[in-house]
């Protein structure tokens, strides 16, 4: 299984975020480290001191139904400027900055995604 190992300046964010964008408790949770296990990677959120390097993660989801939710559950976490106006519909891929500035391409892989926008779901009645 593929292990993902990314720092974090503030656990208590991170372990906020990955509850969300995860949608489950962690494995292990230490002063100094916070993992999680899904079906396809783990995730290691290790607390670093000082400057880290930001990484672009994949969180590939296939399932358009569950991009949605994924979707819904972390528009919380989008940051205030980015309004409406700056918004894009979902399509196969939405684009997330963790508190810790490390991006995830969430769906499919091979949409290029924004990771300055939000997303926004089209409902069809």
């Amino acid at each position: 299984m593929k292990i993902i190992k990314i720092q974090s300046s503030n656990l208590n964010n991170s372990l906020v975020f990955y509850r969300a964008l995860l949608n489950r408790m962690p494995l292990e949770i230490t002063p100094s480290c916070i993992q999680f296990e899904t079906e396809h990677f783990i995730l290691e959120v290790a607390e670093s001191i000082g400057a880290h390097k930001i990484q672009t993660n994949v969180f590939e989801i296939q399932d358009a139904h569950e991009l949605a939710k994924i979707n819904q559950r972390m528009s919380r976490f989008n940051a205030i400027e980015k309004m409406i106006k700056n918004c894009e519909v979902v399509d196969r891929a939405i684009g997330l900055t963790d508190p810790n500035g490390n991006r995830w391409v969430i769906g499919d892989p091979e949409v290029k995604v924004d990771f300055k926008k939000c997303y926004i779901e089209l409902i069809t009645i």
